[in-house]
Parts: structure tokens; sequence; C-alpha cells
């Protein structure tokens, strides 16, 4: 077999500062937030050997195929075969081939056959496919992104109503 071996100033000059990074994280408060690039939006990808525990923020598609402990946001979520999320997840779209604990709120949403979800899920769209186990909540809502702070919200105002009624107190 033959190797061939770059000089050390060939190999310093792969990472001059001429080149433009794909992208730019920042890391604030536990959250990390990919951001735009030359106006166009990232793709990160969080493998298989990587656990975040903390919340993740993307203008563009994530694809988790290890462990995440924290929310997620973003435009477009994959959850690899062998992924766990333990969180909520707010996207537009989410295909889960994974596990997954926590409130899914989606315009569409779609469990493969692997998926394993434990959650209540608020959608327009929801698509199952046979062999993936789902226990929990389906909810159909016009605005899935904002419906879960909306029915929480209104459902703790009903439990403290009816707990002031019934001569119940914190």
């Amino acid at each position: 077999m033959l190797f061939n071996k770059k000089s050390d100033e060939d190999f310093h000059q792969d990472f001059s500062s001429n080149r433009q990074p794909i992208a730019t994280y920042s890391v604030d408060s536990g959250a990390i937030a990919a951001r735009k690039v030359n106006g166009a939006a990232t793709r990160s990808v969080i493998d298989a050997w990587l656990t975040i525990t903390g919340n993740l923020q993307s203008e563009g598609e994530v694809q988790v195929d290890g462990q995440v402990e924290g929310d997620i946001r973003c435009a477009h979520l994959v959850v690899g075969k062998d992924a766990t999320i333990t969180g909520n997840i707010v996207a537009e779209e989410v295909v889960v081939r994974g596990k997954v604990m926590g409130v899914i709120r989606a315009n569409r949403v779609i469990l493969q056959d692997s998926a394993r979800v434990e959650s209540e899920i608020f959608h327009k769209k929801l698509a199952i496919e046979e062999g993936a186990v789902f226990d929990g909540q389906s909810r159909l809502r016009e605005e899935p992104m904002t419906a879960a702070v909306i029915d929480l919200q209104a459902a703790a105002a009903g439990m403290k109503a009816s707990d002031k009624a019934n001569g119940r107190s914190n």
C-alpha cells in the first residue's frame, strides 16, 4: 500500500483562515444555536457517539443519531434509529426512527417502523407506520407549534379554578 504524506507546510495551509465556516455555533445558557452562513440554512448531525445535555436550536435541519437530553427547536428534525431524545420538540417536520420521550409539536410528524415514542403529539398531519410504537396522545391542531403552550396553560388555569371550587389550595 502507498501513502502520500503532505508536507507540514501544505497541511497547515489546508486550515488557513481564508476558508469560510459552514456554520457557526453560539453557546448561551446551555443552548446551542446554528446560524446561517451566506444566507443558507445549515444541516447539523449529532452522531451516535455524542450526548448533548441542554437545549438545541437550529434554523436548519437537525439529524440526531446520538442522545439529546433537552429541548430541540429546528426547521426539520430526523431522529435516527438508535437515537434517544428526552425533551420537547418543536419543528416544521419531525421524522422519528428512534426513541422520543417528550411533547412533539410539528406541522407534520412521521413515526417510522422502528420508532418508540412516549409523548403527546400536536400536529397538522401524522403518519404512523406499521411496527412503530406510540404511547401517548395525538392532538390535531391548526397551529400545532403554539397549541401545546396554549392548551397546557388553559388546563393549568382550569385545574386551579377546579381546586378553588373544591376548597383545595396549594
